[in-house]
């Protein structure tokens, strides 16, 4: 190869191709550019080819843009299922509720560009692109539009114009930033941050988004760029860089990677249940089409690294619950066990998992179960679904987060005549399940309280609800003698004033009767004479002495003993 050539590669099938070669840089720019012009072209770049003295070649990429494949079929928005958060301003655009909305609006554009909606929202030209792709923003914004003034006091045209205007200035935010004299993405995200010029008008977090944008739209592939941005993920520290990188692998979660993701799975509920594992960061990799970059994601996942991607994969996995697709398609004789898997499997210490999402996708799953449609078969489902857990603590949980949902309006009666078996359980073992713990029993319990508390159900139902559970609490720590065994008289004062202590404030009581009880031996322990001497005997140190008083004072704080 001679010194100079230039290489022009065109992108197909998610592989660069070299289609020429050309002597002078100008030359090859300018090829490079005509087959842009070809709507079927992917993408076009030009490799400098250099050889050095010891007669090896370096290539470096000097030229790249890549395009939207425009095909004879108009690309359409999905239309939602329910009106979409109201946005007031630009930057509620970028918010997580806006982008999973526009993942799902532009689904099928997103899919064919290799899009995110991040990478959009801060590219001029892919923004442009978009609205110039057959009707996208005009029926996206007449279709919220449209959802959102039902029920209120403004017409769907003037909230089309509110919303317009809020596209605009996203626009021209994404054109003046075009213009800005930005580094290239190096190192750490928290690096890119960090090197970002101060500029009134575009915070610092945007304009380095906007570098990783451009970053990723020359990525063609879905676990290219999720590979690009785990990797970053997993050697950045600075918690900032960290969240922002999770709001693009939260938008990536939201494509159809997730099928190469999981791998196959034997069914839709197998799905569902391995994008809530996944979430959880529990998921098996072993049959996954892309298990490195799902091993990347488990561990940032265990990490507690990527909370928006966990709200995305939970969102995900319920709305499939939701739809009226077969769980287990090729064999309908197993779609109630398939649905009892999943719902087992929303299950977890103290509550439901995503509470009133879960709830709701329940009960209209279970609808598909009962012969009656409308409001009657919804009626038994919801009965059904409460029948269907485990225990009456957890059917509390369940209606109570199930009145928070647009459910409550023809079915808050309802819910509330389903409340009548928990007021049937007096003793701990009729309210939980016998094989518990005596921890999970009492952490159960104390969701259930937790879950009433916080619901949209009548106060005075939510008064009676409460106060029964915490009774039976109560009546558990005197028949199973709970507190006689964190104070046995026989043990040092200072273990047991600890573990009781510890025991007020680990959270398996509400604030109630039982815990007053629990409180009420703690204090006798600490009225005794001369506690804090009797507290360090046995502790010859005296800073350690002292530092053991400190720690128990932190304990009593925690605990609500201050």
């Amino acid at each position: 190869m001679a010194q100079g050539e230039f290489d022009i590669q065109v992108l197909k099938e998610g592989r660069w191709l070299t289609e020429a070669i050309r002597a002078s840089e100008m030359d090859a720019r300018a090829l490079a550019k005509t087959y842009l012009k070809n709507p079927q072209c992917a993408g076009a770049r030009v490799v400098a080819n250099q050889v050095k003295g010891d007669g090896t070649v370096s290539e470096s990429v000097i030229f790249q843009e890549t395009q939207t494949v425009s095909g004879g079929k108009p690309v359409r928005i999905q239309p939602l299922d329910a009106a979409p958060i109201w946005c007031k301003s630009p930057k509620d655009l970028f918010g997580l509720e806006c982008r999973m909305v526009l993942n799902r609006l532009f689904r099928e554009y997103l899919e064919e560009a290799k899009l995110t909606p991040t990478e959009v929202l801060h590219s001029y030209k892919q923004l442009q692109r978009l609205f110039d792709r057959d009707t996208l923003r005009f029926s996206a914004v007449s279709h919220i539009a449209t959802l959102q003034v039902k029920g209120r006091e403004i017409s769907a045209k003037d909230r089309q114009a509110q919303l317009n205007k809020i596209v605009d200035q996203v626009t021209q935010q994404a054109r003046e930033a075009q213009s800005i004299k930005l580094p290239k993405l190096k190192g750490k995200f928290s690096d890119t941050l960090a090197a970002m010029p101060k500029v009134d008008s575009h915070p610092v977090e945007y304009l380095a988004m906007v570098v990783l944008a451009r970053d990723l739209t020359n990525i063609p592939s879905w676990t290219g760029k999720i590979d690009r941005l785990c990797d970053m993920a997993l050697h950045e520290h600075d918690r900032t860089a960290l969240l922002l990188l999770d709001t693009v692998i939260a938008d990536l979660l939201g494509a159809n990677v997730i099928q190469e993701l999981l791998g196959w799975q034997r069914s839709l509920g197998s799905a569902i249940i391995s994008m809530l594992d996944l979430a959880d960061g529990v998921f098996d990799t072993t049959e996954s089409d892309a298990r490195g970059t799902a091993d990347r994601l488990i561990t940032l996942f265990q990490e507690n690294a990527l909370p928006a991607s966990q709200r995305v994969l939970v969102d995900r996995a319920l709305r499939q619950l939701k739809s009226s697709a077969p769980l287990y398609k090729a064999d309908p004789s197993k779609e109630m066990e398939e649905y009892q898997r999943v719902l087992a499997r929303l299950l977890v210490p103290g509550g439901i998992l995503s509470g009133a999402q879960a709830a709701e996708a329940l009960t209209l799953r279970g609808s598909q179960f009962v012969e009656a449609g409308g409001k009657s078969g919804r009626r038994a489902a919801i009965s059904a679904t409460f029948e269907a857990l485990p225990d009456p603590a957890r059917g509390a949980m369940y209606l109570a987060e199930l009145s928070k949902t647009e459910l409550n309006e023809d079915h808050m009666d309802d819910i509330v005549t389903q409340l009548d078996v928990v007021f049937s359980a007096r003793v701990i073992n009729q309210l939980c399940q016998q094989s518990m713990s005596h921890k999970d029993r009492m952490v159960t319990a104390t969701g259930a309280y937790q879950a009433t508390a916080s619901s949209a159900l009548p106060d005075d139902i939510k008064t009676q609800v409460t106060e029964h559970i915490d009774s039976v609490l109560e009546r558990y720590l005197i028949d199973e003698n709970i507190i006689d065994r964190l104070d046995s008289p026989g043990t040092h004062i200072r273990d047991r004033a600890v573990r009781l202590v510890k025991f007020c404030g680990a959270g398996v009581l509400p604030e109630g009767k039982a815990l007053k009880l629990a409180r009420k031996r703690i204090v006798k322990l600490l009225k005794q004479p001369n506690f804090d001497e009797h507290f360090i005997e046995g502790i010859g140190d005296p800073a350690k002495a002292e530092k053991a008083l400190r720690d128990f004072h932190k304990l009593l704080v925690q605990g609500g003993l201050a």
